[in-house]
């Protein structure tokens, strides 16, 4: 049983990882082996990529995007519309 909280309009994919207490509000994406730590509030059109790692108590506000390679440490406070980017090229 699910010890989070997400809205019915969320789409989590299988094998994404939610961690205890975290609560996701309205109209996200969270993909497949994406880690969501504990304790996180997560605003609404939040996008989380593949891969993406959010640690423990992160603040998440509304319609950030991260994607694949993106790694938050614990207590991180993410502000509206912030965009991660990640390249290959040097």
């Amino acid at each position: 049983m699910a010890s989070y909280s997400a809205h019915e309009s969320c789409y989590i994919d299988a094998g994404c990882v939610i961690g205890d207490d975290t609560k996701i509000l309205a109209f996200h994406q969270r993909d497949a082996d994406a880690r969501i730590g504990r304790g996180c509030n997560i605003g609404q059109n939040v996008v989380i990529s593949p891969g993406v790692v959010i640690g423990d108590n992160a603040k998440i506000q509304n319609n950030v995007s991260l994607y694949t390679g993106v790694v938050l440490e614990d207590d991180v406070f993410c502000g509206p519309s912030m965009v991660f980017t990640t390249s290959s090229i040097p």
